[in-house]
């Protein structure tokens, strides 16, 4: 006689700590990642696929110990993210029409991934800078501050996860960024650089993007002309006043002052 084990995952399935809304992961013993979406289990590298094109990578500047200028209400700091990843997802949504049907949109944790599969070009890269400006500049007044970096190659999606160098290359270089704001990585922006093939007021050529290894030009967001009553700019002052970042605040307002002055 055949012994069997049965497992019953009813009960796992209804543990609070397993329930993840947005793009959740969590770990056997082997540290391998296993996704549960609320509803089930999702095998290992379900439906790997490789793609070229743009990846974008957003985090939140200070998400950790954020919820001590919120009045102690952690509440507060879900509700404000949850709100600026909505209007991402808006404006994935109204301009769907422009997108490729297989752009990538995934949210984990504070960090936001979208991914844009086409070849190089300068409308491409155009496009990607028009589509997050809007839900930037909402992010901000949420006081939700972004950094992040634009790149492009080659990438692998599955269902639950996204790898490859181009991943790789936006990942490092937004980490190593010292101010609040979006360029291309260093590598893009040594092919896309002349700022006169862009139709778009989305986009600013600046010389002196603040990196910790070295600074360099890039296109960036140009949010400073999209903030006309200043209230973007008002908030990253309040903010920086008593931020342990307080040089990724000093470079933002370089930036800002290189743009208005």
């Amino acid at each position: 006689m055949t012994n069997t084990l049965k497992i019953d995952l009813s009960k796992e399935r209804n543990r609070t700590d397993l329930s993840v809304p947005i793009g959740g992961q969590i770990y056997d013993h082997s540290n391998t990642p296993l996704i549960h979406d609320g509803i089930d289990f999702t095998g290992r590298g379900d439906g790997l696929h490789q793609e070229k094109g743009i990846v974008i990578f957003l985090d939140v500047l200070g998400m950790k110990g954020i919820w001590k200028n919120l009045d102690f209400d952690p509440r507060e700091v879900i509700n404000r993210w949850d709100s600026a990843v909505r209007s991402f997802q808006n404006a994935l949504d109204e301009n769907r029409q422009y997108l490729n049907t297989a752009t990538y949109f995934k949210v984990l944790s504070d960090t936001i991934i979208i991914t844009i599969p086409s070849s190089l070009s300068y409308g491409l890269v155009g496009q990607a800078f028009d589509l997050i400006l809007k839900p930037f500049i909402e992010s901000m007044k949420m006081r939700m501050l972004l950094r992040g970096v634009i790149s492009y190659g080659t990438y692998y999606l599955s269902k639950r996860l996204i790898i490859g160098p181009a991943v790789d290359d936006a990942a490092s270089n937004h980490n190593r960024l010292n101010w609040i704001g979006v360029s291309l990585s260093p590598s893009l922006a040594s092919r896309i650089n002349d700022i006169e093939k862009f139709a778009t007021d989305s986009i600013i050529y600046y010389t002196m993007i603040p990196h910790k290894d070295t600074p360099y030009p890039s296109m960036v967001l140009n949010w400073p002309d999209n903030d006309p009553d200043g209230e973007c700019y008002s908030i990253l002052r309040s903010e920086g006043q008593n931020s342990a970042d307080h040089i990724k605040y000093e470079n933002t307002y370089m930036f800002y002052d290189s743009v208005m002055g």
